[in-house]
């Protein structure tokens, strides 16, 4: 199951990974659909099992974050209580998420605080690592032509 595959569930309790697996919920979408727009009500963490889904800011339409590695989560602001989604997330490709809703996540993450801080280590991690990569594709589009160099 992908849900094994996603770095934020390495190391947690066993029996919580097979609960959050029953409470995935296997969704197919096609080229052009959109997961979520920017503003919309964040309520689900995405796993990705299969495809290519382009994250994009609303204000500069330029895209953020190219998700396609299997086990890859993102819709990640419903978990740090984003009350809405920060870009919109766009089916680049055929693809197929895992969708878990995130009442039901924090409740079984509540339940088991050691899986809880793993989890949420495991997430800042993933987290820190877009932004660097963020960081580096901003600098080598600099708008003042620098390229990446100050």
């Amino acid at each position: 199951m992908y849900i094994r595959q996603t770095d934020l569930f390495w190391g947690l309790n066993q029996n919580v990974v097979n609960r959050v697996m029953g409470i995935a919920c296997r969704e197919a979408y096609e080229p052009g659909d959109v997961l979520f727009r920017s503003d919309d009500a964040a309520r689900h963490l995405f796993i990705l099992a299969q495809g290519e889904v382009q994250i994009a800011m609303e204000e500069t339409g330029g895209r953020v974050y190219t998700g396609n590695r299997v086990g890859e989560a993102f819709g990640w602001g419903c978990l740090i209580d984003s009350n809405t989604y920060g870009g919109n997330a766009i089916c680049a490709t055929p693809v197929v998420v895992l969708k878990l809703d995130r009442d039901r996540l924090l409740k079984l993450l509540d339940h088991d605080m050691e899986s809880g801080y793993l989890f949420f280590k495991h997430l800042s991690r993933a987290l820190g690592g877009r932004l660097v990569q963020a960081y580096h594709r901003m600098s080598e589009t600099d708008p003042r032509g620098n390229h990446g160099k100050t």
